[in-house]
């Protein structure tokens, strides 16, 4: 054998070792279920578009349309969305919404469905948002529509006695409000025979009536009472228990979920219900009538205190109402509910779904409304995500595409927008959508085989979402980082009627930040966080370890390193309470902003201030001249106050924490904010997922330093291939090993990372 053969001979075979090794690594580390599953999802998975019903309804053109949907399109699954006629002369959906020839069409629906091996989302009523009932509701049981709550005002000058005819409605309080000294006289005991009569004595006198009254409505039909149970009783037996009656023996089966859309307060911010003063009283221990001003005014040091207590029983009385009932009757016949409220990633939730994280208590999916157009709401995205946390859900939801621009709508927009959800905790997509009709699309964009630009997209776009999808829903999220949630802020801060309230959702104090935080977070310093709700962080579920605090879950088990307190003036005493808990035994906090002084709870302001001032050192009335201070204990305890947060400053404070789950090197810099560069790892089956998306149109290139000796695939989503991740490199430091890479992401593209366990 001479020398070159041998060298040749030689090089084959270490070539072919190497093959056997990756091919064998390839083969043996992952699961094969897991690697076919991957490279063709299963149907479960995939995206189920909205259906839109615009005109009539044929056995027909169903089949034709699902069919193309399933086979041109890769969805796996349609809701029907029923429409109401507009006002303009656009059809609505024919025949008409729950008639005996509605409900054979929608017979004809499930049995295609089965057909085609496709699912079916039982979408709840005729249009949104649900609780119409097709108008039935409001023709049956018009005393169980929507109400809200006026004010009729009178200012009279005392001494003098007033009469009054009380107005219609339900009168809830009346109340008499000096407006020099704000003193209060409760009114409502000196009615009789539908008159008030008082001697009002010396001053300036608001004499306020609080009555409720029946609500109008925005669309086709008048809406339900989403607060009170009994009328939601009355709505759910028009459409729930009809559908149960004619299609049950399919649920579970063709039908898994059920969807409701905009249970809320939108172009209704006074939404309001008849039992609201005994709720209150319940659960705050004191009479709300003397404190309805409140709701109008600021009545003094009480104001804030007060205004919290009433906004935190309206959204008990919502998130007790509508979607406790739906998410009953969901779990009774074996289906799983999802849907939402208005508003849902908006800066404030207190006239739009009362707290967004109490209206998914009882939700099996809950679901972020993703639309408007490209990034809208993209900071708020994560409260969604961190409420199905809290509460172990392991899918989250989102209905996407809604009102983007026709126009500037492309197949790339298909997968930014998805992209940048799965990385906010998004597993499992509603597109919106398609139309019977495609040629009268009432809400753009048309995502259909029948549009041109995006059909030939479709299918490898159904694949990537099935892909995404199968690796992300379930397991655990590693989240080190904590952020309060702050609606002692929102709440005591919001005012009815007030003409400094830019628009709905939007009302909030000038130190209110916890969205520009949550921004910083996730685009700028990629370090992945969930939220916190200061009630909810006084449950046993949060518990407190040397220098940690533990989300305590069955599945979704998170361990938090670091808690930030978003800038706020009103803080709760009991939650301050836990946080200095958690501090005093060697936990890291970080404020970014004002401070708070006041309490949520009537009358302990003074120990607010004195729980910041042991927390951080810093006494909340007074501006700091200092860019941060740092305050210290003898556990190992660390509070980092920053007045004026800024990307710089917020990645200082986290460094003093420590070392990061997910480190970029260098940490990418975007040219523009159109598109983001994302992550969000997992933990699932013992695995870890990490998945990184880059909606951007520049090309990313950077080494990602993970904790842990791990073994890594690399997964791409966009045409189902795995294979070993080569050049990873593995060190020590500081008793911890770590795992780098190479990561290069072309625009518009995302990939996987998984470990061998």
């Amino acid at each position: 054998m001479n020398q070159s053969f041998f060298f040749k001979y030689l090089l084959c075979f270490l070539v072919l070792g190497m093959v056997l090794m990756s091919c064998s690594k390839e083969n043996n580390a992952l699961p094969k279920t897991l690697v076919d599953d991957f490279k063709n999802p299963p149907n479960a998975f995939k995206p189920m578009p909205f259906w839109h019903i615009n005109g009539e309804l044929t056995s027909e053109g169903i089949r034709r349309q699902m069919k193309d949907a399933k086979e041109l399109g890769g969805f796996s699954g349609i809701s029907v969305l029923p429409l109401a006629p507009k006002n303009d002369g656009r059809p609505g959906t024919t025949p008409k919404f729950l008639s005996p020839e509605y409900l054979a069409r929608f017979q004809d629906v499930l049995e295609t469905a089965e057909e085609l091996d496709m699912e079916v989302i039982l979408y709840d009523d005729n249009d949104f948002p649900s609780g119409m009932a097709g108008g039935q509701l409001g023709e049956l049981y018009p005393q169980h529509t929507m109400k809200r709550l006026d004010k009729i005002e009178h200012t009279v000058r005392g001494p003098r006695q007033i009469t009054h005819k009380l107005p219609d409605g339900q009168v809830l309080s009346i109340v008499a409000m000096n407006t020099e000294t704000l003193e209060r006289i409760e009114l409502t005991p000196f009615t009789k025979d539908n008159y008030l009569s008082y001697d009002l004595p010396a001053g300036i006198w608001k004499v306020m009536c609080f009555v409720l009254v029946k609500d109008s409505y925005h669309k086709a039909y008048p809406v339900v009472d989403y607060l009170d149970t009994i009328a939601v009783g009355k709505l759910m037996e028009l459409t729930y228990d009809i559908h149960q009656k004619n299609f049950g023996n399919y649920f579970g089966k063709t039908i898994r979920k059920v969807f409701f859309d905009d249970v809320g307060f939108w172009k209704h911010p006074r939404t309001w219900t008849g039992s609201f003063n005994e709720k209150f009283e319940e659960i705050n221990g004191y009479d709300p009538k003397p404190w309805y001003p409140t709701l109008w005014y600021d009545i003094g040091p009480q104001t804030e205190s007060v205004r919290h207590a009433f906004f935190k029983t309206r959204a008990e009385l919502l998130a007790e109402g509508f979607p406790k009932l739906v998410g009953e009757w969901a779990k009774a016949n074996g289906l799983k509910d999802t849907g939402h409220p208005p508003g849902n990633y908006d800066p404030t939730p207190i006239d739009m779904n009362a707290d967004i994280f109490k209206f998914y208590r009882h939700m099996a999916m809950p679901l972020t409304d993703a639309i408007i157009g490209y990034q809208f709401g993209q900071n708020g995205h994560k409260l969604i995500s961190s409420a199905a946390d809290y509460y172990d859900r392991p899918v989250v939801s989102t209905e996407i595409y809604g009102a983007y621009k026709e126009k500037s709508f492309d197949s790339l927009m298909l997968y930014r927008s998805v992209m940048d959800l799965f990385s906010r905790g998004v597993n499992f997509v509603v597109p919106h959508g398609l139309w019977y009709n495609p040629e009268q699309v009432y809400i753009s964009p048309l995502v259909s085989p029948y549009s041109e630009k995006l059909a030939p997209a479709l299918p490898e776009y159904s694949e990537f979402v099935g892909r995404a999808c199968m690796l992300l829903q379930g397991g655990k999220r590693v989240s080190e980082i904590g952020v309060f949630y702050p609606f002692e802020e929102l709440a005591g801060w919001y005012r009815f009627e007030d003409p400094a309230n830019p628009r709905q959702g939007f009302f909030i104090s000038p130190e209110t930040n916890y969205l520009e935080v949550s921004g910083m977070l996730t685009n700028d310093l990629r370090q992945d966080f969930t939220f916190i709700h200061p009630e909810f962080f006084l449950d046993e579920k949060y518990s407190i370890e040397e220098g940690s605090l533990s989300l305590n879950n069955t599945e979704n088990q998170q361990t938090y390193k670091t808690l930030i307190l978003t800038g706020c003036k009103v803080a709760s005493v009991k939650t301050l309470q836990k946080l200095k808990d958690y501090y005093d035994k060697g936990g890291f906090v970080i404020s970014t902003g004002q401070l708070p002084f006041k309490a949520a709870e009537m009358g302990q302001d003074n120990e607010v201030q004195a729980l910041i001032k042991s927390i951080f050192n810093v006494d909340a009335n007074v501006p700091t001249t200092q860019e941060s201070v740092v305050n210290t204990n003898d556990k190992g305890g660390k509070a980092m106050h920053i007045a004026k947060p800024t990307q710089k400053l917020l990645a200082k404070a986290l460094n003093m924490g420590g070392t990061q789950d997910v480190q970029f090197m260098p940490n990418p810099v975007l040219a523009s904010d159109f598109g983001k560069f994302n992550y969000i790892h997992k933990i699932k089956d013992g695995r870890h997922i990490y998945f990184f998306s880059n909606s951007s149109d520049e090309t990313i290139e950077t080494k990602v330093t993970l904790k842990g000796n791990i073994e890594l695939f690399e997964a791409n989503p966009h045409d189902g291939s795995i294979l070993p991740l080569q050049q990873t490199n593995h060190s020590t430091k500081a008793n911890q090993v770590y795992t780098t890479a190479e990561l290069i992401l072309s625009p518009v593209s995302s990939m996987f990372w998984i470990s061998n366990q």
